[in-house]
């Protein structure tokens, strides 16, 4: 994300909602990393959403599987 950030510059990555959607996913795998991290096992509530966040990673991969000929 970041390499083609830099390659592209922000305003040409923004106009590809693929970019966006990507963007929106590592972001969250970030997030849902640094939280089990900081909180373990001790997550509680937010497990659920965690569990969320994780399976939205699948739908990076579903979309570049359409890509797939």
């Amino acid at each position: 994300m970041f390499f083609k950030i830099i390659g592209l510059g922000p305003r040409q990555y923004v106009k590809d909602y693929y970019n966006v959607f990507d963007a929106l996913i590592v972001m969250l795998s970030i997030t849902d990393f640094v939280i089990n991290q900081t909180l373990g096992e001790n997550v509680g509530q937010a497990a659920g959403a965690l569990k969320a966040f994780r399976a939205l990673r699948l739908l990076r991969m579903i979309k570049l599987a359409r890509r797939w000929k």
